[in-house]
């Protein structure tokens, strides 16, 4: 709906104006009225009509004057000048203030109503025409920012790494994009329990989780970035950030740099979130450099180990580019080689009754694959040949073994089913505890959780994780998870946080303690997500607790 401002020194005028036609059915409602030229001049300030009808005979401010004054502060809308009678110096002067709308009076209804008809008419295009404007500057825009990102906005032949040309330049500057230092992000929200089916599992392909919840990073940009300081985009599969300027990528490395002095929690939602960070590059000719360092990360995510959310890149020696190996560097006897030794360092590990040598072949394992093979599906290759061969030896030589064995089909299913490579070698090493179970009648692993179970209980305001727990007592972390979980019914985080919510519950009771110092005394540094926690296992927060013990002593 469209408004209009009535101005007139005669109220009958007035009134006949907004009763003569039908305003709403021609797109309008009436925004106000003016008796005089001093009062429209205000009204056309404030309301911003769309239309102003107005008599060109105005007390105080004359009908020319008012419109000349509001040109001149910027007003764009229409005039309709009424005027009862014709004089060319008028005429001449509205002209040159882009009035072209005259009635004489008195006012014909139907003249009128044909004139405010075209005028809606008008603006119902110009808007039109206006947002298809506006449509194709944000998609030229994108169309630009896509460009920057791939390389093939500029003409090679005409650019070098210092020089840029006066016309691109100027673009980008009216596009606002022209900065004296980009960095690009590429970013993926996923998690962690999802098990890719593809061999050659590609970072910017995978999902999330069925009903895991789809946070991404862009959501908590604006909670520290200005919005004009970064675009955010898709190219091809991956998910872009370009980061504009020193203070956007200052700001971003506080951020990143943040969470990774503090381990995120598990219930975070940054939890679900994976982040490939290229290099800053210091001219809009880079980007390309910075955007192709950010998919070398994204492309090696397989290869991070547990829990780690944001890899970044870093220029070599010499201002080299990172670049990204081939399995040809690799000489193949070596890695044939290197695979045998493994193969036979697990076997005497597990033959030997020798967990702890088998655990840290594992590890090698891992390290080795990471280092020296760079694409995903050679790595999966790499640890299958490896687990078959282990079986194939182990089953003849112990044929009860077999049953522990997935067949062979089985095992490559899976492995090549895997996200990480992490979650490979934790399939290996859960496998041959089970052979070890089998061969040296290992004690119950109840016993194992019963010792966890007592340790936590003792050391509960320690930074305790599955993962010191498992190095302690010299299982792997993802198999120790899930035997506490099948043996008490819980997991180990979850019985953590109940036995620190138990043990706060005694000091509140006591009342010679703080909130915070409770927190601080069972095992959270911040008292916030000590009080999220303790509401989430108690019903109620800590300072409600404490004075419900006190009100009932």
């Amino acid at each position: 709906m469209q408004t209009v401002l009535i101005a007139d020194d005669e109220e009958n005028i007035r009134e006949g104006i907004k009763l003569i036609i039908d305003w709403e059915e021609l797109g309008f409602e009436i925004a106000g009225t003016a008796s005089n030229g001093e009062e429209a001049l205000s009204a056309i300030s404030k309301l911003n009509p769309s239309l102003v009808v107005m008599d060109m005979q105005m007390p105080k401010i004359h009908g020319i004057d008012v419109i000349k004054k509001a040109r001149a502060s910027g007003y764009e809308g229409y005039f309709i000048i009424l005027s009862g009678y014709s004089n060319f110096s008028y005429a001449q002067d509205a002209i040159r203030n882009r009035v072209t709308n005259y009635i004489t009076k008195p006012v014909d209804e139907d003249e009128l109503y044909d004139t405010v008809k075209r005028i809606k008419e008008e603006i119902d295009k110009s808007v039109k025409e206006g947002r298809r404007s506006g449509q194709m500057r944000n998609k030229a825009r994108s169309v630009v920012i896509s460009e920057l990102l791939l390389g093939t906005y500029f003409d090679k032949s005409e650019t070098s790494d210092t020089f840029l040309p006066e016309d691109r330049r100027e673009e980008l500057l009216s596009l606002h994009l022209y900065y004296p230092l980009y960095q690009v992000v590429i970013h993926e929200t996923y998690h962690s329990g999802k098990k890719e089916k593809s061999r050659d599992i590609d970072f910017s392909k995978s999902k999330l989780m069925e009903g895991a919840l789809d946070y991404k990073l862009t959501d908590l940009l604006p909670t520290f970035l200005d919005e004009s300081s970064y675009e955010t985009l898709k190219v091809g599969d991956y998910e872009c950030i370009l980061l504009k300027g020193k203070a956007a990528v200052s700001r971003f490395d506080d951020f990143i740099q943040h969470f990774e002095k503090a381990p995120i929690e598990n219930d975070s939602p940054l939890d679900d979130i994976f982040i490939a960070i290229g290099t800053s590059e210091e001219s809009p000719i880079r980007i390309e450099k910075s955007f192709e360092s950010a998919k070398l990360l994204a492309k090696r995510r397989f290869f991070c180990d547990e829990g780690e959310h944001f890899v970044r890149a870093v220029r070599k020696a010499g201002n080299e580019e990172p670049t990204e190996s081939s399995y040809e560097d690799i000489i193949s006897e070596d890695l044939k080689e290197s695979q045998q030794l493994v193969t036979n360092k697990i076997l005497d590990a597990v033959i030997a009754g020798n967990r702890t040598a088998m655990i840290n072949c594992a590890e090698e394992l891992y390290d080795f694959i990471k280092e020296k093979i760079p694409a995903n599906s050679d790595a999966c290759l790499f640890a299958t040949e490896i687990l078959l061969q282990i079986k194939d030896r182990l089953t003849k030589q112990y044929p009860m073994l077999s049953e522990i064995f997935d067949s062979h089909a089985g095992i490559i299913e899976f492995i090549e089913g895997r996200f990480y490579l992490y979650e490979i070698i934790q399939y290996m090493t859960e496998t041959m505890d089970k052979v070890l179970f089998k061969l040296h009648e290992h004690a119950a692993s109840e016993n194992i959780i019963d010792d966890i179970i007592s340790y936590t209980d003792r050391n509960y305001a320690q930074p305790l994780t599955l993962e010191d727990l498992a190095s302690r007592f010299g299982y792997n972390s993802g198999y120790l998870g899930r035997l506490f979980t099948r043996t008490t019914g819980t997991g180990y985080n979850y019985y953590l946080n109940e036995c620190r919510i138990a043990k706060a519950k005694e000091f509140l009771a006591e009342g010679k303690y703080k909130v915070y110092e409770v927190a601080q005394l069972v095992g959270y540094n911040d008292v916030d997500y000590f009080g999220k926690k303790f509401r989430k296992h108690a019903g109620m927060t800590p300072a409600e607790f404490r004075r419900q013990m006190k009100e009932s002593k």
